[in-house]
């Protein structure tokens, strides 16, 4: 995917498959349906869309997670979230060791 200002996407090198078709209610809502939605939480616990609307009138909702603002700062920090990445790297491969003093250990970071 690539973008240009304004958040305009000029193309999206993406596969969809169709999953049916929904009509508009009275109140002019489409509902993505209880099966689509268990899967996209499933997938990426996402709880909220991004919409986009395209040239030729299709509609793109891209699954969106909120981080509460107070974790919001680790995603700003690329430095803290490679470190934190990287720590959850050695865990996965059972290369930990235990601390003893943990504030001796967090004046060395």
């Amino acid at each position: 995917m690539k973008t240009k200002k304004k958040g305009i996407i000029n193309y999206i090198n993406e596969k969809f498959v169709p999953v049916g078709i929904k009509t508009i209610d009275s109140k002019n809502r489409i509902t993505i349906g209880e099966k689509i939605v268990k899967l996209i939480t499933a997938q990426t616990g996402a709880d909220e869309f991004q919409i986009f609307y395209g040239e030729e009138g299709d509609i793109l909702l891209r699954p969106m997670v909120s981080i509460p603002s107070k974790e919001a700062w680790i995603y700003q920090n690329p430095n803290i979230l490679k470190l934190i990445r990287q720590g959850l790297t050695e865990a996965k491969q059972e290369k930990t060791e235990r601390v003893e003093n943990l504030e001796e250990f967090l004046e060395d970071l």
